[in-house]
């Protein structure tokens, strides 16, 4: 395949992964009651849990990921419709309007079987860690977060929903997770090929990072090859990040979600309160540690609506050292906020922008070990950088 042809391949699913990011997909309840009978297991993915993203993971044949929304019937906004889904999982789906569009091949990832199976406490393997894409595997190793109380969580979160509504446990311990691993990987091998450990922010000075120091020992004596993601918010002292590091974590995400002081003090009232200037020290000390292109963070869209402010304000976060995880809000069952639908035409303008500007740099998400970068089915940063990039 010459360069031309592979960058135009590269190009349409990079325009298609934008608007599934920003729009989801739509599929018909007479659709999923028939592939009920044909055998094919359907639901509509995450709905819960840390962050701002949720939904159902796709690939590309390319081997792109991407993590979409599914919209039961019609939605307004939303101009891709899922026609079938073969026993290949192979989607057949089409343009709203546009019967005639080129999409790129695209494939259903299937619900992981050992789901259904229970760790040795008989618990639920699905409330222990979930695959995120196809090696991914994720979890909240602790569900509570402080900001919880008083009414001060980021507005876009569900993390605490998910545990009321019993989807999660609160806590998970580093032996579940060594037999969750173990198992996904009976399963699959490519299951837990890398892992991302998150945590609700606690009340302790060190917001919860001490409690990833034992079972990232654990895991690494158990699992050496993996390589492990974990996140945090700035906390008063920095050194828990070579603690954090010299106990296994290979990447870090210090997550500023919201580039905008103002909108920031409105949508995250709790983290509104570390600033912007803390983070881009902590973003600095934690490559010191970490090194180059192993620290990101999530920034959303959506929120903002002066576009050439929030470019600058993410030229800051990368020249910073921090890979911008660009994904655009999504709703999460239980939210009370609006959530805004990103345009999609402004969302390529700014990860394309992103991606250039990482390559200005010298950073390389392409390069980052694991996480949600390594996975990239929330962002299309990796995609547009390797656009970018091939043009060298």
């Amino acid at each position: 395949m010459t360069t031309s042809i592979k960058k135009t391949a590269m190009e349409l699913v990079l325009e298609t992964k934008i608007t599934l990011l920003c729009e989801g997909i739509i599929i018909s309840q007479d659709l999923i009651e028939d592939l009920k009978r044909r055998g094919i297991q359907f639901n509509l993915g995450r709905k819960g849990g840390a962050g701002p993203a949720g939904g159902r993971y796709f690939k590309f044949s390319t081997g792109t990921l991407v993590s979409t929304p599914i919209w039961i019937d019609d939605h307004q906004d939303t101009t891709l419709i899922i026609q079938d889904i073969l026993p290949t999982n192979e989607v057949i789906y089409t343009h709203k309007t546009q019967d005639d569009k080129i999409l790129p091949k695209l494939f259903l990832l299937p619900v992981p079987h050992f789901y259904s199976k229970k760790t040795s406490d008989s618990i639920p393997y699905s409330k222990i860690a979930l695959i995120h894409g196809d090696e991914t595997l994720a979890t909240t190793i602790n569900q509570r977060c402080k900001y919880w109380r008083g009414d001060q969580q980021c507005k876009f979160c569900g993390i605490e929903f998910s545990l009321a509504n019993g989807a999660t446990t609160e806590i998970k311990t580093a032996a579940q997770l060594v037999e969750t691993i173990s198992e996904a990987r009976k399963e699959n091998s490519n299951f837990a090929k890398h892992l991302t450990l998150t945590v609700g922010t606690s009340s302790s000075p060190d917001k919860g990072i001490a409690q990833y120091i034992p079972i990232l020992k654990i895991l690494k004596s158990s699992f050496s090859e993996i390589q492990i993601h974990i996140q945090i918010e700035p906390m008063a002292d920095k050194s828990w990040y070579k603690q954090a590091h010299d106990a296994g974590a290979d990447t870090i995400g210090i997550h500023l979600e919201i580039l905008d002081s103002e909108l920031r003090n409105q949508i995250c009232p709790g983290k509104s309160k570390i600033s912007f200037s803390t983070y881009i020290e902590h973003w600095y000390e934690a490559n010191r540690i970490f090194g180059k292109n192993q620290v990101s963070t999530f920034v959303i869209t959506g929120f903002e609506s002066n576009l050439e402010k929030f470019k600058t304000n993410l030229t800051q976060v990368i020249e910073a050292g921090a890979i911008p995880l660009i994904t655009p809000a999504r709703y999460i069952q239980g939210v009370q906020i609006r959530i805004p639908q990103t345009d999609s035409r402004n969302f390529s303008e700014i990860v394309r922008f992103a991606a250039q500007e990482c390559k200005r740099v010298g950073l390389n998400p392409l390069k980052n070990k694991a996480g949600c970068i390594r996975c990239g089915g929330c962002s299309p940063i990796n995609e547009a950088y390797a656009i970018i990039d091939s043009v060298d």
